[in-house]
């Protein structure tokens, strides 16, 4: 297929970009930051030309009243919203910013429980008494589904004072919820929405295109996306969305400056406004293209024996984002942790995937995606298949799942026996879902705020009943296993301890790099 999209293309050509050309060509004596005044001394493959500060034609990102504002609009007027404040720290500081312009200290707040680990530490230094929102976990792919609609419904119902309401959609996976009729709940009750969407940056503004819509055109008032992720901007750029009267544009603009650096990168802005300009020129007919190669690839998937795909759960949630190739291998012993899948096709294939943990292994593509770069990715499992699969007819799904976990348990020890005694299930998904859905904290609730105290390190087993001072999470995508403020219970440690033998990157926020098996636990009082 000829990828038509490419026919004429120059983004170079963006507005900003001939902006900065202009500015360069009247060869001004740089005597400001920075300090490599624009001399390429260093290298041509650094965007040197066009690494300024804020002189007096480039505009200021915390003071916007020229040639950024004028990105900004573009941006906001491409989504259908009334605002857009590009963001230089990535997503993580526009989830903190939108966070403080919500709420003020102390608040309720409704989170869903799979969010990013920055979006509960903005909750920790805003005091916040947090109320979990927990989505459908699918033990089959040891992921979460979709949030539910009418859990949220009696969620608002048991805590009338929550002030606004938080979830991630896509997830990391490409899970995707209702946002439409979560947003209609959160307004009915007074709520204000806040959407880490920042996986969906190439979701639609419109209904009927080729990806989901996006959550600012669903009702959301803040949504926060990393064009960096799935369109073309670079690394740490991100931008914010906000539609509607639920927020205080002053609020999030100094919330912005607090949680941003006083020396915004211009070559990260440039990147935003050239992603924009990809968006205006190319739209629907690039995202068009995308979707119909992915569409190819699944086709091409089908015939796979020993790969199991997440999109084989779409009907289970209310919609998925086909960017994604979320897999395992079953029926493989040898490649049954996603690590090892990994390992074979960066060596064998020259493959590079974007995130393993346990069985699973993610790969990612993007807008420029080809088929003949997914026909390289096709056949390379076709020829893991042919190198390792067993010399037989394609076995069902049940089949191969009672295969890797004839596998699985023989490795299990008897540690986590009574977990997969029984059971036809994954024993990371059993893990996992355990760790992540038994919070020790009454009534669902967790109030955040003791993660700087000071503490005790102790291993695991060694705190068992204790109250934990810092986050444990999983990296990536960042969702904490524990809480500071959260008690240890022997179902936890069993848990963490079993993660890790599975391969499972766990992510301690307080002690040092390389230390394992250890964490920081409200000091005994009876040692005081």
């Amino acid at each position: 297929m000829k990828d038509k999209s490419k026919e004429g293309r120059n983004l170079s050509a963006s507005p900003l970009e001939k902006y900065f050309q202009h500015y360069n060509e009247k060869n001004l004596l740089p005597l400001h930051m920075p300090g490599h005044q624009r001399n390429a001394e260093m290298g041509a493959s650094l965007p040197y030309a066009y690494d300024y500060t804020e002189v007096e034609e480039l505009d200021n990102l915390h003071a916007p009243e020229g040639i950024l504002q004028e990105a900004m609009n573009r941006t906001a007027a491409y989504y259908g919203c009334s605002d857009c404040f590009y963001l230089v720290n990535g997503s993580s500081s526009g989830l903190q910013a939108g966070i403080f312009a919500l709420l003020e200290e102390g608040d309720e707040v409704v989170v869903a429980r799979n969010c990013h680990r920055s979006v509960f530490y903005a909750l920790s230094l805003r005091k916040a008494k947090i109320h979990f929102l927990l989505p459908e976990f699918w033990e089959d792919f040891s992921c979460f589904g979709s949030i539910s609609p009418k859990e949220v419904e009696r969620l608002l119902r048991e805590f009338p004072k929550s002030k606004a309401l938080i979830f991630i959609s896509p997830s990391y996976e490409g899970v995707v919820s209702d946002v439409e009729a979560i947003a209609r709940l959160c307004h009915e009750n007074g709520l204000s929405l806040l959407v880490d969407e920042a996986h969906g940056a190439h979701f639609s503004p419109k209904k009927g295109a080729s990806f989901p819509e996006s959550a600012i055109a669903l009702g959301a008032d803040l949504v926060v996306q990393s064009p960096h992720k799935t369109l073309c901007s670079l690394t740490q750029s991100a931008w914010i969305l906000g539609n509607g009267e639920r927020y205080s544009r002053e609020k999030l603009s100094f919330y912005l400056s607090v949680f941003q650096t006083t020396s915004p990168s211009y070559p990260l802005m440039l990147s935003l406004e050239k992603a924009t300009t990809l968006l205006e020129r190319e739209g629907e007919a690039l995202l068009s293209h995308w979707k119909e190669v992915m569409k190819g690839f699944r086709e091409q998937a089908r015939t796979l024996s020993y790969f199991s795909f997440l999109w084989e759960k779409e009907e289970a949630c209310f919609a998925m984002d086909c960017s994604k190739i979320f897999l395992r291998a079953l029926g493989v012993p040898k490649l049954r942790l996603g690590r090892d899948l990994a390992k074979l096709l960066r060596e064998d294939y020259g493959i590079e995937s974007e995130m393993h943990s346990g069985e699973n292994l993610l790969l990612m593509t993007g807008p420029f995606i080809s088929d003949e770069e997914l026909e390289r990715l096709f056949f390379a499992l076709k020829d893991i298949e042919r190198r390792f699969g067993e010399e037989k007819g394609k076995p069902s799904v049940d089949e191969r799942g009672r295969q890797a976990e004839d596998e699985r348990g023989k490795e299990a020890g008897d540690g986590m026996s009574e977990l997969i005694e029984g059971s036809a299930q994954s024993l990371q998904s059993k893990i996992l879902s355990s760790a992540l859905y038994q919070n020790s904290i009454a009534d669902n609730t967790l109030q955040i705020s003791e993660g700087l105290k000071e503490g005790e390190e102790l291993n695991l087993r060694d705190g068992e009943g204790r109250i934990c001072l810092e986050y444990l999470s999983l990296y990536p995508p960042g969702i904490p296993l524990l809480f500071p403020g959260e008690k240890l219970t022997a179902e936890k440690i069993q848990a963490i301890e079993a993660l890790e033998k599975e391969g499972i990157e766990l992510q301690y926020s307080r002690h040092r790099q390389g230390e394992r098996g250890k964490l920081i636990f409200q000091k005994d009082k009876g040692n005081v």
